[in-house]
């Protein structure tokens, strides 16, 4: 089985170019789901936090961590969002890990694992490709108001400059996708990674 990790930004556009991968035969694993699934109440990825972080992150009539509550505490802070990352990284890592073992096991050809900190959390190593997803930040400003109305742009920009740069991820990928442009020209970009990285698997089935 092949394993690409697909990583960028915030805003650059990863989620869609999994789905775009999804559609060519790709089994997809998504960092954020198993994050979600890590973080629901009263697992130890969700104590662990709500110890640190105290009972005010918590809504009351759910048990669920406030995601905004919590992205305002850490979020412009690089001591506390390192310590965030370290609470819940380790458990994420292995489900993301299992995951790929099952899916190893059921013959899967190719697995993309959509990875936003696939970098920083060192899991570039374990997968065969890297491909970054990049934009420019202009776009991924525009996209990211879209997507959170609620935030101004010094804290959008607290965001994307609370994550390792584009410019630095570049330097430990084998492919980048530059996702500035139409869905029909990043589909492309994918269409032609999906081709090259298949041909080694191709070859070991003649």
């Amino acid at each position: 089985m092949i394993t690409i990790g697909i990583t960028g930004s915030i805003g650059s556009g990863k989620s869609t170019v999994s789905r775009m991968f999804h559609e060519l035969g790709a089994s997809i694993i998504d960092a954020d789901e198993v994050a979600q699934q890590q973080m629901v109440p009263f697992m130890p990825a969700w104590w662990a936090v709500c110890e640190y972080f105290g009972q005010g992150i918590i809504c009351p009539a759910t048990s669920r961590i406030n995601r905004a509550k919590l992205g305002a505490f850490v979020f412009g802070d690089s001591f506390l969002l390192k310590k965030l990352n370290s609470l819940v990284h380790p458990p994420i890592i292995k489900e993301i890990n299992d995951q790929v073992q099952q899916l190893r096991r059921s013959g899967v050809r190719l697995a993309a694992i959509d990875v936003p900190l696939l970098i920083e959390a060192g899991l570039h190593s374990d997968v065969d490709f890297v491909v970054v997803v990049s934009v420019d930040l202009k776009s991924q400003i525009a996209r990211l108001h879209n997507r959170y109305p609620q935030l101004t742009t010094r804290e959008i920009l607290q965001r994307i400059n609370s994550q390792m740069s584009l410019e630095t991820k570049k330097k430990y990928a084998d492919f980048v996708i530059n996702n500035d442009e139409s869905l029909w020209k990043t589909r492309q970009q994918v269409r032609l990674i999906f081709q090259e990285v298949m041909k080694g698997q191709e070859g070991e089935r003649e």
